[in-house]
């Protein structure tokens, strides 16, 4: 099947979803417009929504996607002026994103204040980006508001839900642009555990990881990449600096690839020398046991949040064998004592966003409490879903040294060692998992992650520096 069949196919089933929701509504779906950034004549790097980009699989700024329930489908192709082309490369036509999309009826942009006028006086949801809402004229028809366009909210949240719904299970063409970014990820980690050593620079290791993303057919990053050494790797988003990493300190690295829009997510931690050091090797492996025993338990029809639950449990008994916690597994996890070293969620979903599509099932919210706030993915997990599995521990001297958790976990927590490896920094280790039909496949397994597979990565690149 080619693209564009798998396109159709994509499309032909969010109408029948669309068309038994109950909402006979026209809908539209913008894909974005470029954002300008000040004191320049460029704009930052532009992103699709992804509803749009699924439907159509291209990402052209300031096109949108309508459908009618009895018209189906239309295509407003974005053109430039002739002051645009001085500046700029021409976009595709509208016969050219017919012929891509497989979308039959494709219009030049100029025709969508006519779609619009046709639907005055109708409800309308409006999916993708709302930009349109401040920035109509961008999209070449008149303001917003003298359009008397009728936003149905209501139709918008449903149809919005049903589309994150068949969004979650990927097909054959996401999988394989997610596998080309996996894979692109998997080369650029393993160019940076080859390349860190004492004396680099967090910055000058990104470089190092970024160029192989982009050697192995990255169009960007799927996201900012965190690079973080020493005290600077329990910063959950920290973005890497001039900081200098030193012998002895741990690196983390959480960065990925995206290709035709598909992110991967992929971090490892591991030692500036050649080995981890005392404790660091006894907290990697609770990480590393955490995240494998999730992995192991995941497949179709499993609860994210009870993979979320049983790697908490066994952070907490790893921490209580190491001295830093106190008392049983069960209560710990229960007063979210676990959480002051692992406080965010397992994972999340992954596509074209680098978190995708709802990861929460519908009616579900988060939790208040500290132990769940932060979990990102709430569902039944089914076939073809692509999650994120990633488990952590990190010591946070903002969580630490705080004195009302202090008092709280007075008696579950050995503070006295914990004041110890405040500067320790943090642990994480995090694979892209494919839900098969009869359990899991680890996208990012070429990766190594075992402690001794990393000492020997290390071990090979220190030595080519020193050769």
């Amino acid at each position: 099947m080619n693209d564009a069949n798998v396109l159709r196919e994509r499309r032909r089933r969010v109408e029948a979803a669309w068309s038994a929701s109950g909402h006979d509504v026209p809908v539209l779906i913008p894909a974005s417009l470029p954002i300008p950034i000040d004191g320049t004549d460029q704009f930052h790097e532009f992103h699709a929504h992804p509803e749009f980009q699924y439907l159509t699989g291209v990402a052209e700024p300031g096109a949108a996607l309508a459908w009618e329930p009895d018209a189906g489908w239309t295509l407003f192709a974005p053109s430039l002026t002739i002051e645009d082309l001085v500046w700029m490369s021409a976009p595709p036509s509208a016969d050219e994103l017919a012929g891509t999309t497989g979308v039959g009826r494709a219009q030049d942009r100029a025709e969508l204040g006519g779609w619009l006028e046709s639907q005055r006086g109708r409800d309308l949801a409006l999916l993708g980006s709302r930009d349109i809402e401040a920035r109509a004229s961008e999209y070449g028809v008149d303001a917003w508001s003298t359009l008397e366009a009728v936003v149905d909210e209501d139709a918008t949240e449903r149809l919005g839900q049903a589309l994150a719904e068949l969004r979650r299970a990927k097909d054959a063409l996401e999988l394989d642009r997610m596998t080309r970014a996996v894979d692109a990820a998997v080369a650029g980690h393993l160019a940076a555990q080859r390349h860190a050593r004492h004396g680099l620079s967090e910055r000058a290791l990104q470089i190092e990881m970024e160029a192989e993303f982009f050697r192995q057919g990255g169009a960007r990053t799927a996201y900012s990449s965190i690079v973080g050494s020493g005290p600077n790797s329990a910063i959950l988003h920290g973005t890497p600096g001039e900081r200098v990493m030193h012998d002895g300190e741990l690196v983390l690295i959480d960065a990925g690839a995206e290709i035709e829009g598909y992110a991967s997510d992929v971090t490892r931690t591991f030692p500036v020398s050649a080995d981890f050091i005392g404790i660091q090797r006894d907290i990697y492996n609770v990480v590393l046991a955490s995240q494998e025993e999730a992995i192991a338990a995941a497949g179709p029809g499993v609860e994210y949040k009870s993979l979320h639950l049983q790697a908490s449990a066994t952070i907490a008994r790893g921490l209580v064998d190491l001295g830093l916690l106190r008392g049983s597994t069960e209560d710990l996890v229960a007063a979210d004592a676990h959480a002051l070293f692992f406080p965010h969620g397992l994972g999340h979903m992954l596509g074209l966003s680098t978190h995708d599509c709802a990861g929460y099932l519908e009616g579900r919210v988060p939790e208040d409490r500290f132990g769940l706030a932060y979990l990102r993915t709430d569902l039944p997990l089914a076939p073809g879903y692509v999650v994120t599995i990633e488990p952590g521990i990190y010591f946070v001297p903002a969580l630490l040294t705080d004195p009302e958790r202090r008092e709280r976990y007075t008696e579950m927590v050995n503070w006295e060692m914990v004041d110890e490896l405040l500067d320790f920094g943090g642990i994480r280790i995090e694979d892209d998992v494919l839900i098969t039909d009869d359990g899991c496949d680890v996208m990012s397994k070429a990766l190594p992650k075992a402690a001794a597979e990393i000492e020997a990565i290390r071990r090979e690149g220190l030595g080519a520096a020193h050769g």
